[in-house]
């Protein structure tokens, strides 16, 4: 046991190979200080009185109250969305998913690269929140999966967030090898960490669990380009001067004739100036770009990914230095200018080219999302007694049946399968609900679709009885119809 003493300060600390005999040491000098404190008259602070573990083992353990700490924090930023989300005259939903995204999951995307090396009976912490958020956003009902409330939200779940804001980190920090963390993430093969795995008794380190990552999302990534600090002093940059005059003519009204005869026109006002056409294009793995100046050659065909337009822009941006008079221009495509038809053909033809550039960082979040779209569309395909999954099986941003609350509110626990009339039951611990005419459970498909008390009803509304639920409640022009035939069946208040 060491002892030290500063002033009024004092430190105890023990080492040991077991932590509970480290605990009862220090707990025993405790009590012993505190016996001799009463017989002098001394006090110790509480607040001020803190105990700290240091370990060997590498890496960050995240104490669980960190979590507890931001959960609180989050839940109480929920109260803003618990006054605006009332089911009957609360904010739209696209509005409040926006507070909810800005005010309640930036806090815990904040910090998720670190903590998300927790295990994951800490992380699932966390999810409550983003549940109870995403439920309040949307107005569904209490007993609504929580599959069905990331889908209808579009929202992923928390997990995925955090694979997603991980892998950009990564990317981001290899494009910079100035940062700090970079010698720690490469200097040696990311791949190669086999003959290491066998040793970890803990949560892996980040490389490695992003290393991990890439190889289960299969992503082939190519050399990442490097973040260069412009050379052009702040304070002395020019704005650049962007002319949008011929994007003021609507291409689907305007003939290609006009078009040309506006250009015409523009080049006579700035004839002194050399003209550079730019063009872009992408397939379905290649993206190309295309830089032409009729003066000179021909053209110069680029990877788009790489950037080196901007590598001019930026050369040219800094000609402002010398005196250099530079303009941009906005010109429609497609419409018989020489320069840019040019510079279009030489686009296309740059999406064939064999070369590889360096990726800036920042163009692989498209491919991240895509990638992680695919394991949540994967896991949401496993979803199969879902109500939910039979409206909407693929993915995607839905699109409100109105701005009324109430309508969306209404549409929304339809879709989602389980309302006040259906699922008010689970809990109150009553009996489930029956069709009276039928005597089945009583559920949103029974009520829209299958209850033949309702097939006049149904062939006056819809012109049909033979639907789906996917057909009627997958799209949101059938809500005004849906809604009178819910007020008509006296069910609208009930749900």
């Amino acid at each position: 046991m060491f002892r030290i003493l500063y002033v009024d300060d004092v430190q105890i600390s023990y080492s040991s190979k077991f932590l509970n005999v480290a605990e009862r040491q220090i707990q025993t000098t405790i009590n012993n200080f505190t016996k001799w404190a009463e017989q002098n008259g001394f006090v110790f602070s509480i607040e001020k009185t803190v105990s700290v573990v240091f370990s060997r083992k590498r890496g960050v353990f995240p104490n669980p109250e960190l979590f507890i700490d931001l959960k609180i924090r989050s839940t109480k930023a929920l109260n803003i969305l618990k006054v605006l989300a009332n089911t009957r005259w609360g904010a739209d939903r696209t509005s409040l998913l926006r507070l909810y995204r800005a005010l309640i999951r930036s806090k815990l995307d904040c910090g998720s690269v670190v903590y998300s090396s927790a295990c994951k009976s800490l992380l699932k912490i966390l999810d409550p929140v983003h549940h109870q958020g995403l439920r309040l956003c949307l107005g569904a009902f209490r007993t609504s999966p929580v599959e069905s409330l990331y889908a209808e939200a579009y929202e992923p779940p928390l997990d995925l967030q955090r694979k997603y804001l991980c892998l950009n980190y990564f990317m981001k920090i290899q494009s910079i090898k100035t940062n700090t963390a970079y010698s720690y993430l490469f200097n040696f093969s990311l791949y190669d960490f086999k003959s290491h795995r066998s040793s970890l008794t803990y949560s892996q380190p980040f490389h490695f669990r992003i290393g991990d990552l890439i190889n289960d999302l299969n992503l082939n990534i190519g050399r990442i380009a490097l973040c260069k600090i412009s050379e052009m002093l702040p304070w002395k940059v020019t704005y650049p001067k962007v002319d949008f005059t011929l994007s003021c003519y609507s291409k689907t009204c305007t003939p290609v004739s006009t078009y040309r005869t506006l250009y015409l026109e523009h080049r006579e006002l700035f004839s002194d100036y050399e003209p550079i056409f730019t063009d872009g294009s992408k397939s379905e793995s290649h993206v190309g770009s295309a830089v032409v100046s009729l003066s000179t050659t021909p053209c110069q065909p680029f990877k788009a990914s790489s950037h080196p337009i901007l590598v001019d822009i930026t050369y040219a941006l800094a000609n402002h230095l010398k005196k250099k008079v530079i303009r941009f221009c906005w010109i429609p495509g497609h419409a018989g200018i020489t320069g840019n038809e040019v510079a279009d053909t030489a686009a296309r033809s740059a999406t064939g080219s064999s070369e590889r550039f360096p990726i800036p960082h920042s163009d692989l979040k498209a491919c991240f999302r895509q990638k992680l779209q695919s394991v949540w569309q994967s896991n949401w395909d496993q979803q199969t007694e879902n109500k939910l999954h039979s409206v909407m099986p693929v993915l995607a941003p839905t699109v409100p049946s109105s701005s009324n609350r109430r309508e969306q509110v209404i549409w929304t626990r339809l879709r989602l399968g389980h309302t006040r009339l259906t699922h008010r039951h689970l809990l109150f611990g009553e009996p489930p609900p029956y069709c009276e005419i039928c005597n089945v459970p009583l559920s949103v498909k029974h009520i829209l679709c299958d209850c033949p008390h309702s097939n006049h009803l149904r062939h006056r509304l819809f012109n049909s009885v033979d639907f789906t639920i996917s057909s009627i409640l997958n799209n949101s022009t059938n809500s005004s119809l849906v809604f009178k035939f819910l007020s008509i069946k006296g069910f609208i208040h009930h749900i």
